[in-house]
């Protein structure tokens, strides 16, 4: 596989890791100092990450869907990818089924990095809402 299509598979995992496990394993698709942030919400290292998705699940259920289109090489060396892509969002509290309604939109400026094990990360990943709701995954 390419690295353009593995770019591809780590941002589908991210999105079917959060949309059917709760969140559960994205920390590991970042380097242990890994970055995701929007807004305020700003998670450094796999274990804030994981804590974010920890808090998160203990909001309760959450039903989503994240869908990203338009990825863009901006930039790459052997090891290291500079990307954007946009994020569509369909999600919503509680059990479903939901209206289909869009949620947000985003811009995801992403840096990818080549672990020593030749897989690639997240080395941070910063989300620019452009439409909709803003959410607050922060708060109860």
């Amino acid at each position: 596989m390419d690295d353009y299509s593995k770019i591809l598979e780590l941002n589908a995992r991210f999105s079917w890791l959060i949309d059917h496990h709760d969140g559960n394993g994205v920390a590991e698709l970042f380097t242990e100092d890994g970055l995701y942030a929007m807004g305020p919400m700003q998670a450094k290292g796999q274990s804030q990450i994981q804590g974010f998705y920890d808090m998160r699940k203990a909001r309760g259920v959450r039903k989503s869907r994240h869908l990203f289109s338009n990825p863009v090489i901006l930039k790459q060396t052997e090891n290291s990818i500079s990307a954007v892509s946009v994020l569509t969002l369909f999600a919503f509290d509680g059990e479903g089924p939901h209206p289909a309604e869009i949620h947000m939109i985003a811009d995801y400026q992403d840096e990818y990095v080549r672990a020593e094990d030749g897989v690639w990360r997240y080395q941070s990943r910063v989300i620019t809402p452009v439409f909709g709701h803003v959410p607050n995954l922060t708060q109860k």
